[in-house]
């Protein structure tokens, strides 16, 4: 497998240490079991179980605020013991997480396991950034940040598309993926396991943890920025965008996994290359344009679920997944090289995990209000996350304050000019 993601991406990523190409392997398993349940996992809740959209959204959300927890917990562990460590714990936690999502009958069971899962999902974040951080130089990270997206990305459409065919099977379909998902994260820790353990020195464990984050108004500006990005921007798309379809425009499983495929392919095909393109440019600049494609991707979706139904609907929805699959690759082209180039490296963990409070924030707060919208007027979704999202971009410019040459621009390759 190793060999195979080299060629495939050594291109564009060259000189990558094999460490962070084993991390990958991970990653492609751990991210093809997300791609399996996500899409599907309030239409399991409310379709397999009975669990009203009203409450099913909010379920999953819940997660969010223990993952807010345990990504502040995780960050100072990643400083302190290893990201290693602490990764391999928290999926884990997953593991024994999704399993219990098998068993799930009642309503209040629901939210009790999205508590369960945030305790893992919180702790991925800040523990993988921090590992991908520890293992390959300064000067390379833009790009091994790049390419663990792509990783991550094409695990979850390969997931989505399996995902599709399992889901149409109904509650026993559902519950495969459920398992096939427990599968992933176990197998992803014991390869998290052969990588260095990437502990820091013992001297930083005792600095003036996340009380000097705060004190960093330009990152915090960055996190604001972020929650609101992830609020109407990504985890809308992820978690309600196959419930919005479904609803609004009888778009059924299959087509759901196809508009995923596409999103895939788009960010395979381009993420890596707008990376390197946005080198030397403005970095709020590329992070706003970002959040004024997915805009228009949230508008599509608003015509489609407006005016058409069934083949028609889901065509429409591929466009508005392309488009915000180029969004979203200029976001992470910018958020989390933006966030270990702002942090003291004894601190880094600590940013990271403030990243992680800002996704995790995010992915609290927008199941909960897309799903309260999705079920009073389904057509509002969209259009609260263009809003949303139109309202992040304007907040990039206050992110620009921060007069530092090498924080303000995405640095060039070595030699260039």
């Amino acid at each position: 497998m190793l060999q195979s993601m080299n060629r495939a991406f050594g291109g564009l990523t060259p000189g990558l240490p094999r460490a962070l190409w084993l991390l990958q392997a991970g990653v492609l398993v751990d991210f093809f079991g997300n791609g399996l349940v996500a899409p599907f996992l309030v239409i399991y809740l409310h379709f397999g179980r009975g669990i009203p959209i009203a409450l099913a959204g909010p379920a999953v959300a819940l997660g969010g605020i223990t993952a807010v927890a345990s990504g502040l917990v995780a960050g100072a562990a990643a400083d302190r013991l290893g990201p290693r460590n602490t990764l391999v714990a928290g999926m884990l936690c997953n593991a024994a997480a999704y399993f219990a999502y098998t068993q799930v009958a009642q309503p209040w069971e629901a939210f009790a396991v999205g508590l369960l899962v945030g305790v893992g999902t919180g702790s991925y974040g800040p523990s993988s950034q921090s590992l991908i951080a520890s293992i390959v130089p300064a000067g390379m990270r833009q790009m091994a940040y790049a390419q663990n997206r792509v990783t991550s990305v094409v695990g979850l459409g390969l997931g989505a598309m399996l995902g599709g065919v399992i889901a149409a099977r109904g509650l026993p379909g559902y519950l495969l993926l459920l398992k096939l998902d427990v599968i992933t994260f176990v197998a992803f820790a014991v390869v998290s396991l052969l990588l260095p353990a990437g502990k820091v020195e013992a001297r930083a464990a005792v600095q003036a943890g996340y009380r000097a984050v705060a004190r960093d108004a330009a990152f915090m500006r960055l996190l604001a920025t972020n929650i609101a990005l992830v609020t109407f921007g990504i985890a809308p798309m992820l978690v309600l965008l196959p419930a919005y379809a479904k609803v609004q425009a009888g778009v059924g499983e299959l087509a759901i996994g196809g508009i995923y495929a596409a999103n895939t392919l788009t960010i395979v095909t381009l993420q890596l290359r707008l990376a390197r393109m946005t080198r030397g440019h403005s970095r709020m600049r590329v992070l706003r344009l970002g959040a004024l494609i997915w805009v228009v991707s949230w508008l599509v979706s608003l015509a489609a679920g407006a005016w058409l139904t069934g083949a028609a609907a889901a065509l429409v929805l591929v466009a508005a997944a392309i488009a915000y699959g180029v969004g979203e690759c200029l976001y992470s082209a910018i958020v989390l090289p933006t966030a270990a180039a702002m942090a003291p490296e004894h601190l880094r963990g600590r940013y990271l995990g403030g990243v992680g409070l800002a996704w995790q924030t995010g992915f609290l707060l927008g199941p909960s209000l897309g799903a309260a919208m999705l079920s009073a007027f389904p057509l509002g979704l969209p259009m609260m996350c263009a809003a949303g999202c139109l309202l992040a971009a304007g907040a990039t410019s206050t992110v620009e304050r921060n007069p530092a040459p090498e924080l303000r621009l995405i640095p060039l390759p070595a030699g260039a000019s």
